[in-house]
């Protein structure tokens, strides 16, 4: 049942003087995805105002379309289906936030510069009856999209949030109120809004602030925990990380291209536990431990999430590993990239036997580190030993330079593409990785 019952309900929430009483199917900002007794908020972007197909999402059956004030758009239709506020934007994030005061179930909040998506797609597959943000719908406006889609009967609600700028952690957690509040990382991520390192500790500890009383913070061990600390006196705060120290932490931990396998350890438990899955790189070991942590605090159950690890792999893009031509294999990890999660990669493309080959596109958002950071991913392929270094984009020249002796740059897929076609003759193991703008996915269509 959706916690917005019907538009009278969701329009008087909103205070709007309006007379309707229509059922609510679903919240669209696409007019093409609008079906009967849809709710269309038309939305301004940087490239389009998305209020000029009210009217179509009204002939294909929306109950109400909610609109920015405009003499034009008062002129075209006096329906009463059309709602006119100075800000659908504003609106919407309102609605979200009607909607996450009634929910009664457990609700998680997850932000960090890597590991956001890999956690939440563990707590929810490792939760019964649980709700979790779909696709990339992270920010200030997919994230009460997602809040309104949820239905009062899931037990839990996970929400990732992501983060470009100052505040936008803070408006999103706000809206979620989180039992539990998770940080996954804290490192070179979005920096042309950011600045620095200490400007993402700054917005993804916005989380803590708006955590509610008496909740939970997990967080990494490590030397931001003071600091977070000093931010709430009201919270519990539970620490993971890969030593001891840490509230829980790994042992006998075995890496091979199916999977991994550990114990988790804890203070917290009476006895450890043992996890296997089919996700690789060791930095998923962190995300199975916040995970966990998780699971724990709230008091649920842990041959669940023992079970949900055991059938979980990695997403499509996400190192995504599979055979590919000539019998190489591939790590198809082009979602996205930051410093971080670059280095992430190469340990998992060093952890398989034969010639190792990266092929990597430039990472974007880093702001004045730019260069300072793929020279060091260049310096860190090198000291890895990969055996060959591609690169594509402007910044990875520097990568490339730092790499030396079988390094290669092309700001060409198709000749990208072509050279590499030489250097596979059989059994090699490649990595694809880059920022999202640079569609590294491409190259695998170019391959004929």
């Amino acid at each position: 049942m959706k916690l917005i019952k019907n538009t009278k309900d969701l329009l008087t929430s909103l205070n709007i003087d309006a007379e309707s009483d229509l059922p609510i199917k679903n919240f669209q900002i696409d007019s093409r995805k609008v079906t009967k007794n849809s709710v269309f908020f038309g939305l301004t972007g940087s490239n389009e105002n998305g209020s000029v197909y009210a009217e179509a999402a009204i002939k294909k059956g929306a109950s109400l379309a909610i609109i920015k004030e405009n003499k034009i758009f008062d002129s075209v239709s006096q329906s009463s289906k059309m709602i006119h506020v100075k800000s659908p934007e504003k609106c919407l994030i309102e609605a979200a936030k009607i909607a996450m005061s009634r929910y009664k179930g457990n609700i998680i909040g997850i932000t960090g510069s890597n590991g956001k998506t890999t956690t939440k797609n563990i707590l929810n597959n490792c939760i019964k009856n649980s709700y979790a943000t779909f696709q990339n719908y992270n920010n200030e406006i997919g994230l009460p999209l997602c809040a309104l889609e949820l239905d009062s009967r899931n037990s839990t609600a996970i929400f990732e949030m992501g983060a470009a700028k100052p505040g936008d952690i803070d408006l999103l957690s706000k809206i979620i109120k989180p039992h539990t509040g998770i940080i996954t990382h804290i490192g070179y991520s979005h920096l042309d809004g950011l600045n620095s390192v200490k400007g993402v500790l700054k917005v993804k500890s916005e989380l803590i602030s708006n955590i509610k009383k008496d909740g939970v913070a997990i967080v990494p061990d490590c030397k931001y925990l003071n600091y977070w600390k000093k931010i709430r006196g009201d919270i519990v705060f539970y620490t993971f990380g890969d030593q001891p120290s840490a509230s829980y932490f790994p042992s006998q931990i075995r890496m091979t291209k199916q999977g991994l396998s550990f114990f988790i350890e804890s203070t917290h438990l009476s006895k450890r536990v043992l996890v296997k899955t089919k996700l690789l790189g060791k930095h998923n070991i962190l995300n199975i431990l916040a995970s966990f942590a998780a699971i724990h605090a709230a008091g649920l159950n842990i041959k669940e999430f023992v079970n949900g690890l055991r059938d979980l792999s990695n997403s499509p893009q996400r190192l995504n590993l599979k055979t590919w031509v000539r019998q190489s294999r591939l790590i198809d990890d082009t979602y996205n990239a930051n410093p971080d999660s670059m280095k992430a990669a190469i340990d998992v493309l060093c952890q398989l036997q034969g010639v190792k080959i990266a092929v990597l596109g430039d990472m974007a958002e880093l702001g004045r580190y730019r260069k300072k950071l793929h020279i060091d991913l260049g310096d860190y392929a090198k000291m890895k030993g990969i055996d060959l270094l591609i690169g594509y984009g402007d910044l990875i020249q520097y990568s490339i330079s730092a790499f030396g002796n079988n390094g290669h740059f092309f700001k060409n897929k198709i000749e990208l593409v072509d050279f590499l076609k030489n250097k596979i003759v059989g059994k090699e193991n490649i990595l694809l990785k880059g920022s999202r703008s640079m569609k590294m996915e491409e190259i695998l269509g170019l391959w004929k």
